[in-house]
């Protein structure tokens, strides 16, 4: 368990005494104090499998002192004596606040919270927040959704996207996409604004692909499926550590997991299998078949090739369908097929030129020169593909040497296609209170 707490430093400005809510609120949010009642402590202990301790938080200044007064106005932080720090002058603001106390914050991750509407961001330097309510659904800033959107950019999360898109916040089943996610009213704190929608709202859970890629997955608690396999998978929530089995499945870099439309997803219309890749510090929601990206019984995820040609000429690809789903039971059952290219003859010995043989970088000799390649890049299974066809021409039946390479090629034109796809993406902003850009 990592520890990694948080220093919350309420500020209010100097020309406005407001004080939004009572310090214990603030407390029930971000502290041990609020443990068990859906608060930011409780989030990230859930969405890193236990891997991340926020116990340690604390509220500052002191409870005698209440709220640090800045030496600034709202309006100052609108002009232009923000121009040197930009955005992060509440930050920067706050941080000298404590320090004029005394208060001393090494070890922790800052978090601002402002005592009138300011801005609402996060970043790896620390994150900034008040208690503005969203236009679209009348939603306070403090809600553990947001937070958890801006203290995961604090831990260096990029917003969430689906697959085909270079557009941010469009996975809804993502915390990494409040925008546009769906959040579910706090069980606890249950005011609502004059139009009767929930002020506070919690979730969605972060995606096995994410946690992965962070080190929060449980690797213990993954199955991982091999080449050339048929497998019947059966999961649990993946956030349900409490319930025995498996809560993903790993086919290559495709993450498999099973949500319930209950606790921090208790806003989703019903429980789903979804399936997410991790590219470039980004997660992306996969679409089956069918067009639906949260998949119900007899949805069909097919990537690569899926045909039913001999393995002998069968390329990569898999296949997920989804055989069941038990929502008594808390269970999803899954049919997965993973096929793999063929391995045609090696015509002499082959030598790994350093790494490890399975995503761990290496080298390549191109005229004399030596190129290396880092663990997990894509040109590695470009690379491949292309020695695949250059060995194709050892095969001495023709038909099967003609398959093999002419799949080779098919394969590093997708992988190639796709990688200038995605390295073009751009992250673009959206709405009127989005979190950090």
């Amino acid at each position: 368990m990592q520890s990694t707490p948080w220093a919350i430093l309420l500020c209010k400005y100097a020309d406005d005494a407001t004080e939004p809510y009572p310090r214990r609120r603030f407390e029930e949010i971000f502290t041990s104090a609020g443990n068990g009642r859906f608060n930011m402590v409780d989030y990230f202990s859930d969405m890193s499998h236990g891997t991340l301790d926020l116990n340690g938080s604390r509220v500052f200044p002191a409870p005698d002192i209440g709220w640090y007064t800045l030496p600034h106005t709202r309006a100052e932080w609108a002009g232009v004596e923000t121009k040197d720090y930009g955005r992060e002058a509440p930050l920067i603001w706050g941080q000298a606040a404590a320090a004029a106390h005394g208060d001393v914050l090494t070890g922790y991750h800052v978090l601002v919270v402002l005592n009138v509407p300011t801005d609402l961001f996060g970043s790896t330097a620390g994150v900034v927040a008040d208690d503005g309510r969203w236009k679209e659904n009348g939603m306070s800033s403090l809600s553990v959704s947001t937070l958890g959107q801006e203290m995961g950019h604090g831990y260096g999360l990029k917003h969430a996207r689906i697959e085909g898109s270079t557009v941010d916040y469009t996975d809804p089943y993502d915390v990494m996409s409040t925008l546009n996610a769906r959040m579910a009213p706090h069980p606890i704190y249950t005011e609502r604004d004059v139009r009767g929608n929930p002020i506070f709202r919690i979730g969605p859970g972060l995606n096995a692909a994410t946690m992965a890629a962070m080190g929060w997955l449980d690797n213990t608690r993954v199955t991982q499926l091999g080449a050339r396999q048929r497998s019947t998978v059966t999961l649990r929530p993946l956030h349900r550590r409490d319930l025995p089995g498996f809560l993903c499945a790993q086919v290559n870099d495709f993450f498999i997991e099973f949500r319930m439309n209950e606790l921090w997803d208790g806003e989703f219309a019903e429980p789903m299998v979804l399936i997410h890749d991790f590219f470039n510090g980004q997660s992306y929601l996969q679409v089956a078949d069918s067009g639906n990206s949260a998949m119900q019984v007899g949805d069909v995820f097919s990537n690569g090739d899926v045909s039913d040609q001999p393995l002998i000429l069968h390329g990569s690809g898999i296949k997920v369908t989804v055989m069941a789903i038990d929502p008594d039971a808390r269970t999803a059952t899954l049919d997965v097929q993973h096929w793999s290219r063929p391995e045609p003859p090696v015509v002499g010995p082959a030598t790994l030129l350093g790494g490890v043989a399975n995503d761990g970088g290496g080298w390549f000799v191109v005229n004399g020169a030596v190129h290396k390649v880092p663990p997990r890049s894509p040109l590695s299974e470009i690379l491949r593909t292309a020695a695949e066809a250059n060995r194709g021409e050892a095969v001495q039946q023709s038909q099967a040497r003609d398959l093999i390479q002419s799949e080779a090629y098919k394969a590093m034109a997708e992988l190639a296609t796709e990688q200038a796809t995605r390295a073009t993406g751009l992250r673009s902003p959206v709405g009127t209170r989005a979190p950090q850009q």
